[in-house]
């Protein structure tokens, strides 16, 4: 006797499709970007992200019957406003620190800041969601550790330990700037732990490291999707990170792994602070709010602060981007027939000679210009694209004698430094730490 078939369920059909749309356009996103095809390498970041978000959010979905999303409803967009407003913060900290910086990005103001504003967005939801999933899976379940005793006058001292950290972080960023990803833990703990019923300190206090764990570990996961993403991205950030330039994974330094499981708790503090002041959403097990709802009219003001603080952080974000897309017609010392043919050929930026299909664009120029002109054309690319150099600094390189690869691994750092510096005229240079960058990734020959 045979049994038929279950019958397929729509519902889980629909379900299970919807869970792979996330890492299809993830891996689509991935393809098109390594073949240079427009928007998607300029955008990919933003890809990679919210397919990630995407793909959590409908494997929560999958195992509780309902998305975060879905839950959060409209109040989803309060997350990734305050996800952007968050990392502004770090963003105006590193005008000080220097730490990290930006090439390729848009050199359109408008989309640049959209696209500025909408990766920052996803810092919160990224992490939010990853810690959340894991409560689910019931990662560190149960995890006691030793209690805390917390004390006014202890709570007081973390908050003067956090001061004193943010304060040498801001006088001598290049010993200090680890502390970055701690002081803030330091400041903001005790002040939930003066509002909150069930804050981190509680959760300390009573020897439950469950929370602490989770966030950590989702901290820990996100920086490595952070890092491998980005060091795929065309547009993306740099570390000229003091004392750790050397040994990296991705583009981040070894030791700057250990950033991410604090910064994930900074996020998370601020987050439940947004919640219990009414700000955002409640989300998971953070879901303190105040009794007293937030007037309209104050939480509009609060908004409308932080929408301005981010614009103006943005206003000069230039301080944290190394690079613009290069644009042909910016480049001073590209010989003008080489020009011409290029601009015939539909060039625009140098990063289309990147793109599937330049390879024949080359063999034509030396087909029509000969060999010597395009050998030449080609070094001079090669060097405005290295490590996200741009026109600005290519430039510079050229007007001080540097208009190759090779003529740029002759040198050493201090030695494009002081050529650097004789070239007349009050202009932005590139920092050591990046010179030292560029000489170092030079491929060998």
């Amino acid at each position: 006797m045979t049994t038929s078939p279950a019958p397929l369920d729509p519902r889980r059909f629909q379900s299970a499709l919807l869970l792979l749309l996330g890492p299809l356009f993830i891996g689509i996103s991935f393809v098109l970007m390594l073949r240079r095809v427009e928007p998607v390498t300029t955008v990919f970041y933003l890809c990679a992200w919210y397919g990630i978000i995407w793909t959590l959010d409908r494997l929560i979905q999958r195992r509780e019957g309902r998305s975060l999303i879905a839950r959060c409803g409209p109040a989803f967009l309060l997350i990734l406003f305050w996800s952007a407003v968050g990392w502004y913060a770090f963003e105006l900290i590193n005008f000080r620190l220097q730490n990290w910086y930006y090439i390729f990005v848009l050199d359109h103001l408008v989309l640049q800041t959209l696209n500025a504003v909408f990766s920052f967005a996803t810092v919160f939801p990224g992490l939010l969601w990853l810690e959340y999933y894991l409560g689910l899976r019931g990662v560190a379940a149960g995890w006691p550790g030793r209690r805390w005793s917390l004390t006014p006058r202890r709570l007081t001292l973390l908050q003067i330990a956090g001061l004193i950290g943010l304060a040498l972080v801001l006088l001598w960023p290049r010993f200090f700037f680890p502390l970055t990803w701690l002081a803030f833990i330091l400041l903001l703990a005790p002040i939930e732990y003066r509002r909150l019923p069930d804050s981190l300190l509680h959760q300390l206090a009573r020897g439950d490291y469950t929370p602490l764990t989770r966030q950590l570990l989702a901290g820990f996961i996100a920086g490595g999707l952070w890092e491998f993403f980005n060091y795929w991205a065309q547009v993306k950030w740099i570390y000229t990170v003091p004392f750790f330039e050397e040994l990296k994974l991705f583009e981040m330094p070894l030791a700057g792994f250990l950033g991410f499981p604090p910064f994930a708790v900074e996020c998370v503090l601020v987050y439940r602070l947004l919640v219990w002041y009414r700000l955002a959403p409640p989300l998971g097990a953070h879901q303190d709010q105040r009794p007293e709802p937030i007037k309209v009219w104050n939480a509009f003001v609060i908004v409308l602060l932080a929408a301005a603080f981010a614009l103006t952080v943005n206003h000069y974000i230039y301080l944290n981007v190394g690079s613009v897309k290069p644009r042909l017609a910016k480049v001073d010392s590209l010989d003008p027939t080489a020009r011409t043919f290029l601009q015939d050929e539909g060039i625009v930026y140098l990063t289309d000679l990147e793109a599937g299909g330049s390879a024949e664009i080359w063999r034509q120029m030396e087909g029509e210009l000969g060999r010597e002109r395009t050998q030449g054309t080609r070094g001079l690319v090669e060097l405005y694209l290295h490590q996200g150099i741009g026109v600005e600094y290519g430039n510079l390189l050229t007007k001080a004698g540097i208009r190759s690869l090779a003529d740029l691994a002759a040198s050493s750092a201090a030695q494009v430094e002081d050529r650097l510096a004789a070239l007349p005229g009050n202009v932005r240079r590139p920092t050591p730490a990046q010179i030292r960058l560029w000489i170092r990734r030079i491929p060998s020959p």
